[in-house]
């Protein structure tokens, strides 16, 4: 028995497996199969090792009701555990309402979603507005299957973002809004301060480093009380035939066909930007503006996320090391040159150079201080930024992607503090990775509590409750 991911790194090769049809079952599974390890699976959309499971396998597809009820002043739905995000916003827009927080893509469901932290630009990652968690475990003192609502305190923050370490989540309860439009128009600046200054008129805006031609190109985004655009469904297609999938058609051509990274970079620096309609502003749907068919192609992906104060420096970098990764340039500029002497990965860098020529834009996303003890974005203080690395290769010509993904998560964690997505290529060891999480104990705490034993994890999540790392060891 065996399966794999969405990008086709990771392979699960479960001992058992089982679609429960409600929660009943569930437990009744448990009690079958105590003592074993236990994990759940959701659409496998990710990277990472906190997907794998070797032991026993539920996948809660059957799980995937909506209820949507009203809390005083707000609206909260209660979402089984398999359901799908798309089918969550149909339900949702059934009575005119939506999440508050959306990903760049649809097909997850919510409890793979909030367990990795999944975020879209401009609000808190969809963790940060979860009021309960609704969790399949062991009773400490009968041994029983039981199920316990998370609802208050650290568990809650928690259960937010879990990587599935707590227990089995069987429905999740999330905070609403009413549904709600979005304006959008693109525009291009060479000036990344540009960029930063649209955000106080555009608060959902993100936008995109385009390699090679080292522009940005701004999808700038705000909500709006204006009808939805007479051309919206117009737009709707332009970006579908021309971006979700013409751009993506263009790549894979030159990356996997041609193989010719002359061409790539000419692309991306003459070809690519003249399919982008600057100014074209339209209103729509927000669970249609906000969202991409980013699972339409496989692909894989690092994204690391920086503090408002770290992106300047962040995104230099990044722009540097993707020219050596290309062969363009065989070291950093002087300043970045020295810090990498000063991490002692100069070699690193070297056995980076013309290894890797990036094509696909840096994605960077803004995202609120969240709620939780681990999401990317959580803690106080000053936003996060999520700088994405995408690559279309083929999973057999992936070795200079990887060598990439691994010289800028250690570099940029060392650097800027960047925190690598729980749910995407994590290359960091596990004591690096806890130490970038102030609140990693307490987490390591609740799940100790609520999995004394551990049957809850898989290899990577036990190495990372066991790590010795703590906060403020990577300076």
């Amino acid at each position: 028995m065996q399966r794999k991911n969405f990008g086709r790194n990771q392979v699960l090769q479960p001992s058992a497996a089982y679609t429960p049809a409600d929660e009943q079952e569930v437990l009744q599974i448990l009690d079958r199969h105590r003592g074993q390890r236990i994990r759940a699976v959701g659409r496998l959309h990710s990277w990472s090792e906190a997907v794998l499971g070797d032991g026993v396998l539920l996948d809660l597809r059957r799980l995937n009701d909506v209820r949507l009820r009203p809390d005083g002043d707000q609206l909260v739905a209660t979402v089984g555990a398999g359901c799908q995000i798309k089918r969550l916003l149909k339900e949702l827009d059934r009575d005119g309402a939506t999440l508050h927080s959306l990903g760049l893509i649809t097909a997850q469901t919510i409890a793979g979603a909030i367990s990795t932290g999944t975020h879209g630009s401009g609000r808190n990652s969809m963790s940060h507005y979860v009021v309960g968690v609704r969790l399949a475990r062991y009773d400490a003192s009968s041994g029983q299957a039981t199920i316990e609502e998370l609802s208050a305190g650290e568990p809650l923050q928690a259960a937010r973002c879990s990587l599935g370490s707590l227990g089995i989540i069987l429905a999740v309860k999330i905070r609403c809004r009413a549904q709600y439009h979005v304006q959008e128009h693109f525009t291009e600046s060479r000036r990344l301060s540009d960029v930063l200054d649209a955000e106080a008129s555009f608060p959902l805006q993100q936008f995109y480093l385009v390699p090679w031609r080292w522009s940005y190109f701004i999808q700038h985004r705000r909500e709006h009380d204006q009808p939805r655009s007479r051309l919206a469904r117009l737009y709707r297609l332009y970006w579908l035939g021309v971006m979700d999938y013409g751009l993506i058609l263009q790549i894979l051509f030159l990356e996997r066909v041609v193989r010719s990274r002359r061409l790539i970079r000419l692309a991306f620096r003459r070809i690519i930007p003249a399919f982008l309609i600057r100014n074209w502003r339209v209103t729509d749907r927000s669970s249609s503006m906000l969202v991409m068919r980013h699972d339409a192609f496989r692909h894989i992906e690092i994204e690391v996320f920086v503090r408002r104060d770290k992106l300047v420096d962040a995104l230099r970098f990044a722009q540097e090391a993707i020219k050596v990764a290309g062969g363009r340039e065989s070291t950093l500029s002087a300043d970045n040159q020295q810090r990498i002497e000063g991490l002692g990965m100069q070699e690193a860098l070297a056995e980076l150079h013309d290894q890797y020529c990036h094509h696909f834009p840096i994605c960077v996303r803004r995202v609120l201080p969240d709620d939780t003890l681990i999401s990317m974005a959580s803690g106080a203080g000053e936003d996060w930024y999520a700088l994405s690395f995408i690559s279309y290769a083929r999973p057999a010509r992936r070795a200079g992607f990887s060598l990439f993904a691994s010289f800028m998560a250690r570099s940029m964690s060392r650097l800027f503090h960047a925190r690598p997505h729980w749910g995407k290529v994590c290359p960091l060891e596990v004591n690096e990775l806890t130490s970038l999480y102030p609140k990693f104990d307490a987490f390591r705490t609740v799940c100790n509590t609520l999995d004394p034993q551990g049957v809850f994890q898989n290899d990577w999540t036990a190495a990372l409750l066991e790590a010795d790392g703590s906060a403020g060891d990577i300076p």
